[in-house]
């Protein structure tokens, strides 16, 4: 029943409300600047920075009326009584009021002080949220007449009633204090003609109630649709936040759900999970000196709430509610902070830089604990991106404080998606993780018997990488910044990245390490792969390992007498579809005449001074197979061959072509002598155009280019050393 268990005005807290109002007039009396002093604070706070934090306001206040409860339940829990309940708050508005109501602690004399006046709050050494003793006023921006109920008694503020009686002592007073005159009000009266109120006091302890200024609803039904509701993660004392508009605009129930990892907190048909770490930092003696005055704890809490699937969107700092300073972490990073009188600005000092330093400590320790199984490196999208103009003071000290914290903590997965220190990975290249080879680094992680020892796939992407990046930097502080360029993770080339499939493979894996390896390579953009070296990842048909290269190895056909296997793919490589399709992906097909061509004139012309002799027999055999013109073409794709190019001689010898002759007029093609620098015109009967046309003539023939002829630059470097020697001739000649 309303009113049942509500003090009236006749009790201790009443007697205590009219002989402080009473003090407040004498001191009127005495000194009446103080009536000006006095509203001028109250106007400040509701016009100011409180003017649209009515809500706020009166929510924590609640909040921390349910903590003293809390507080009590818990010393009797440890006494053997029953599990404490945690608290409601329940917050309505009606055409006409705002009520905020709580089933908290009761009201005493000392938070009567606090509402009455400004800075005396008692809750600058506890744990509650309120600190300045300033934020009721806020109030006075939506009301003129706030009444305050509470089972231990109930009070009043009025404007009207506060001119009269100021203008009683000073008639000249232009603008009167509101919150210093309160006055008793017998709750059970009032309930009798206010159904909400009455309603309210069936199960609350404490009511604020607002009759609402003209055009005040506005305003406070766009708090109670943006009031954040992730305010329930640090208030465990409160259970359940109820938000309604009795016009139907806004109907939200905010309750906060334990999970056995982390909460979730539900608002209306929404619900988010997050992960809730705390840690109680002790203050140094420079952080105590640079405290709020009045503020006397040595131990401060610190929480950081990180929404389990929006690490990737950068957060604010809180005082319990959201501050406008960045902290470019996901989430919340919420402390007492030191702030402007509003609490929407952190100031610098030593006191917000050691809460930073702390709240680092605190997020390098929680990030492991947001890896999962299905992405070991989701964590890393918590860390803060680089450093860009605009970036707050706190959060350029949160993100260098951050990275350093990190320095020699297991924090990057690996393969198997266990965490490791940062310098103990191995890092795929980076054109790779730059241009997002998604397709490529999941074929590759995807192979049973890959190296454990590299980077997870799921950490190289771009925004990730990055971060990794600074991580090691951080680590790798002897090696500074060359031209501009920032330390980062040392990259494997793509050789060694697709080598490392196959560097541990014993005999049976080859053929898998193989085929995985030539798969990955063939999932590569052609952007990231053409003319790259891609390591020796092929196994041949001699079983051996060479590069990915389809002008020198082919795929397998009916072999010809006496073809070297080397030079073909392993024929189990062609049983597997995937494989094969990645074969034809990378250029290989079966050998044709010009590809065998191509083949064998870079081994005759690629590799100067080789003792295989072999190589030039199978140059000009594979060579008959073409036209002149198309054997000519291909020569010419090589650099240097004019003086790597050979001919058989009649001596039996193969010598360079500068130094042999055509049988003719200037050697004999008998045998009779100059065998050596004679071509076999037995053996290349069926090259004589080809020969022709790289300049293997019989006799000097005019207007011929010499500029491949390796003999030109010789017979240059004698002339102008002949020259020299001559002391009749100008020293420059020209």
């Amino acid at each position: 029943m309303p009113g049942v268990g509500w003090a009236g005005t006749d009790g201790e807290l009443a007697a205590y409300i009219s002989e402080q109002s009473g003090r407040t007039l004498d001191s009127y009396r005495a000194q009446p600047n103080l009536i000006a002093e006095h509203a001028a604070v109250e106007q400040d706070t509701a016009y100011g920075g409180y003017q649209h934090r009515q809500l706020f306001e009166l929510v924590q206040n609640s909040a921390d009326s349910l903590l003293g409860r809390a507080d009590a339940d818990a010393q009797q829990t440890s006494s053997g009584d029953p599990e404490p309940s945690t608290g409601r708050i329940d917050v309505r508005l009606t055409k006409h009021c705002l009520y905020c109501a709580d089933d908290g602690e009761p009201i005493r004399t000392d938070g009567v002080t606090a509402l009455m006046f400004s800075r005396l709050s008692t809750k600058r050494a506890t744990d509650q949220i309120g600190t300045f003793g300033l934020g009721f006023k806020a109030v006075l921006g939506v009301s003129d007449s706030p009444e305050f109920f509470s089972r231990s008694g109930s009070f009043r503020f009025d404007r009207a009633r506060s001119q009269e009686k100021v203008s009683a002592i000073d008639p000249a007073a232009v603008s009167y204090p509101v919150l210093r005159l309160p006055e008793p009000t017998d709750p059970t009266k009032c309930a009798e003609q206010d159904a909400v109120l009455a309603e309210l006091m069936e199960w609350a302890v404490n009511i604020v109630r607002l009759p609402l200024l003209k055009d005040a609803r506005k305003d406070l039904c766009k708090q109670m649709k943006e009031f954040p509701s992730e305010f329930l993660l640090f208030v465990d004392h409160v259970r359940r936040l109820a938000l309604t508009d009795d016009s139907g605009k806004v109907d939200r129930l905010l309750e906060l759900e334990r999970l056995e990892e982390g909460c979730r907190l539900v608002d209306g048909d929404s619900t988010g999970d997050w992960r809730l770490f705390k840690q109680d930092h002790t203050l140094s003696s420079d952080a105590k000196a640079d405290r709020r005055p009045g503020d006397d704890r040595a131990v401060v809490p610190v929480w950081w709430a990180a929404p389990t699937d929006r690490l990737d969107r950068p957060g604010k700092f809180w005082a319990f509610f959201p501050t406008n300073t960045a902290s470019l972490v996901p989430g919340i990073l919420n402390a007492p902070w030191k702030t402007n009188e509003d609490r929407q600005n952190l100031l610098p000092g030593p006191y917000n830089e050691e809460l930073i330093e702390a709240a680092s400590g605190l997020i390098a320790e929680a990030l492991p604990g947001l890896s999962t199984k299905a992405d070991p490196a989701r964590h890393l999208d918590a860390l803060p991106r680089r450093k860009e103009a605009g970036d707050s003071e706190q959060a350029n000290l949160l993100r260098e404080r951050l990275f350093a914290a990190l320095k020699g903590q297991r924090i990057v997965p690996d393969q198997d998606g266990k965490l490791r220190r940062v310098e103990k990975l191995s890092y795929p290249p980076s054109e790779l993780s730059r241009s997002n080879e998604t397709e490529a680094l999941e074929r590759w992680a995807g192979y049973e018997s890959r190296p454990r020892k590299w980077i997870h796939n799921k950490a190289v992407t771009g925004e990730r990488f990055a971060k990794i990046d600074r991580m090691w930097a951080a680590y790798d502080v002897s090696h500074p910044p060359k031209w501009g360029i920032p330390r980062g993770a040392p990259r494997a080339s793509i050789a060694k990245w697709l080598e490392s499939l196959i560097e541990s493979a014993t005999s049976d894996r080859e053929i898998s390490a193989s085929a995985t390896a030539i798969q990955v390579a063939a999932l590569i953009s052609p952007k990231n792969r053409d003319g790259v070296d891609l390591g020796k990842i092929l196994l041949t048909g001699a079983g051996t390992w060479r590069a990915p290269d389809p002008d020198a190895v082919f795929l397998p056909v009916e072999p010809e007498e006496g073809a070297d296997p080397a030079s073909f793919v392993h024929p189990e490589l062609m049983s597997d579809d995937k494989t094969r399709n990645a074969l034809k992906e990378l250029g290989f097909r079966p050998p044709t005449d010009k590809s065998t061509f191509r083949k064998a004139a870079k081994e005759a012309l690629e590799q100067p001074g080789s003792s295989d002799l072999s190589v030039h027999e199978r140059f000009w055999e594979s060579a008959r197979k073409l036209k002149a013109e198309d054997a000519l073409k291909i020569v010419r794709e090589i650099p240097s061959w004019g003086a790597r190019l050979r001919v058989k001689a009649r001596s039996g010898e193969w010598m360079p072509t500068h130094s042999v002759l055509m049988p003719g007029d200037i050697v004999p093609g008998d045998g009779s002598r100059d065998d050596k620098t004679t071509v076999d015109i037995d053996f290349h009967r069926h090259d004589l155009e080809l020969l022709s046309e790289l300049n293997v003539t019989g006799a000097p023939v005019a207007g011929l280019d010499l500029t491949a002829e390796p003999l030109l630059e010789e017979y240059r470097r004698s002339c102008r050393e002949n020259y020299r020697e001559r002391d009749d001739l100008p020293s420059r000649p020209q």
